[in-house]
């Protein structure tokens, strides 16, 4: 058995990938929202789950947690467009109020 320790590419087309974002969006608390590294990390979660995590072969584990550069630009596209599509919005930076102290801007759902 091979194992894999590069970041994670994803079998999922971009319309199941905005699929599982909206489904990740959803759980989350919409006062909070989510980093985008969180949501990439659950992401990650979500594929490994399903079973749609790209593979050099049958015998290759995937060991990595981290998406691939090239999927994060994939998100990224998408969240735009939902931001576009007034899904979702951006939270900036700091707000005691809510517990945002690390200054991590967040997506949350509209």
């Amino acid at each position: 058995m091979n194992y894999d320790a590069n970041p994670v590419q994803l079998l999922y087309n971009n319309e199941e990938l905005r699929d599982r974002i909206n489904m990740i969006m959803d759980s989350r608390d919409h006062t909070t929202g989510i980093t985008f590294v969180n949501l990439c990390y659950q992401i990650v979660q979500v594929a490994f789950q399903e079973h749609q995590v790209k593979k050099a072969d049958e015998n290759t584990t995937v060991t990595s947690e981290e998406l691939a550069p090239e999927e994060q630009v994939r998100v990224s596209r998408i969240l735009w467009e939902l931001i576009w599509d007034h899904k979702i919005f951006l939270l900036f930076g700091r707000s005691e109020l809510l517990g945002l102290s690390n200054g991590e801007d967040r997506f949350v759902k509209y």
